[in-house]
């Protein structure tokens, strides 16, 4: 009977608790302020609770997850059955695109209640302009430049690119002329007004067409509707691995051996009929040399490799014709030529060829 009496009082006594305790009974948590421009500034809207409980309500703090989102509150207590309001304000300012915060209120009944405010900013032209600098038509990108960096043969790089959709519609963006060795595409595949999306890419090394520095580019189009197209160039630097060489392997590998670094035309002139000149390249080590690449960006300047394949003690012939009349406007003739090959301490060897008008 004691038991009973006592678990008995247990209850009486919780029951009188709760009935005496406030409650926070919030009548939304989540606001969308949609899609706006980003000169409204700064854009404000009210939560309301009702305190359901027969004790006053009091709001201990309310915290946002940023800076650019303040919470305001009266500090009065709330009596029971009547309505707690907190005000949220978001400033757009600077800050194109998607957003979502949260506040966090702790009230004097012991709950943490959460509250999320979200939307999407259309951005201002001054905005944009640092962040996505490049005009795409519908869209706006960060860059048009994909730089993968130096990849050894066989292993793969990725980069991203990131883009506005600062239009009032929904875009679907596209990608062409992607070049077989690099897999891009665009997320999300639907863009909605004032939102962000990235083109993720990834360079195979393995399926490159050559070696050394490999440029080529891709296209981009905002949407199926817009008739603007952007180039998007890539850039990447395909090494050899020699990463798995044993020190036998390293010390009979083969040796490259340029025999100048320099040819020097001393005068030449526009006018000047094309002329031809050789070096050529000594395969000094003990196993076959590959000769990997040998090019030149410099449209005045044409190569033609003898052979690829170089045995010991043998050598190739690398001729270099020279045509003045695609020399650029300065007159000067400054081009370099990159040999790679499969020498394990001289992967890359340049040769210049220089004149002056």
């Amino acid at each position: 009977m004691n038991n009973y009496l006592l678990a008995a009082a247990t209850l009486t006594t919780a029951f009188a608790l709760s009935a005496t305790a406030p409650k926070v009974m919030w009548l939304d948590t989540m606001h969308d302020f949609g899609a706006f421009n980003e000169e409204l500034g700064l854009v404000q809207c009210t939560f309301k609770a009702i305190n359901a409980g027969d004790e006053p309500l009091v709001v201990l703090s309310a915290r946002a997850n940023c800076g650019c989102t303040r919470p305001k509150y009266t500090t009065e207590a709330i009596a029971p059955g009547d309505t707690l309001t907190l005000a949220v304000a978001y400033d757009a300012t600077g800050r194109p695109g998607r957003f979502e915060k949260k506040v966090y209120v702790n009230t004097n009944d012991g709950q943490r209640s959460t509250l999320r405010v979200c939307g999407t900013v259309i951005g201002a032209s001054n905005s944009l302009q640092g962040r996505y600098p490049v005009e795409a038509g519908m869209a706006r990108l960060n860059t048009t430049v994909m730089p993968f960096g130096e990849i050894t043969r066989g292993h793969t790089a990725g980069n991203v690119l990131r883009g506005y959709n600062n239009t009032s519609d929904t875009i679907r963006p596209q990608l062409g002329s992607v070049p077989s060795y690099i897999n891009a595409i665009v997320q999300p595949a639907a863009v909605p007004p004032g939102e962000q999306f990235v083109i993720s890419a990834t360079a195979a090394s393995s399926k490159t067409p050559e070696w050394g520095w490999v440029t080529d580019s891709l296209t981009f189009r905002a949407d199926p509707r817009s008739n603007v197209t952007v180039p998007i160039s890539t850039v990447l630097i395909v090494r050899e691995d020699f990463s798995t060489l044993t020190p036998e392997q390293l010390a009979r590998a083969p040796k490259a051996e340029l025999s100048t670094r320099m040819i020097d035309l001393r005068r030449v002139r526009r006018t000047d009929k094309p002329s031809e000149h050789t070096f050529t390249i000594t395969n000094n080590g003990e196993e076959p040399l590959m000769i990997r690449r040998v090019y030149t960006p410099d449209n005045a300047v044409s190569l033609r490799l003898s052979s690829d394949k170089v045995k010991p003690g043998q050598k190739a012939t690398v001729t270099v014709r020279v045509d003045p009349s695609k020399i650029g406007e300065s007159g000067l003739l400054n081009a370099r030529i990159t040999v790679i090959t499969n020498d394990p301490e001289h992967t890359q060897a340049l040769v210049r060829v220089v004149g002056q008008p």
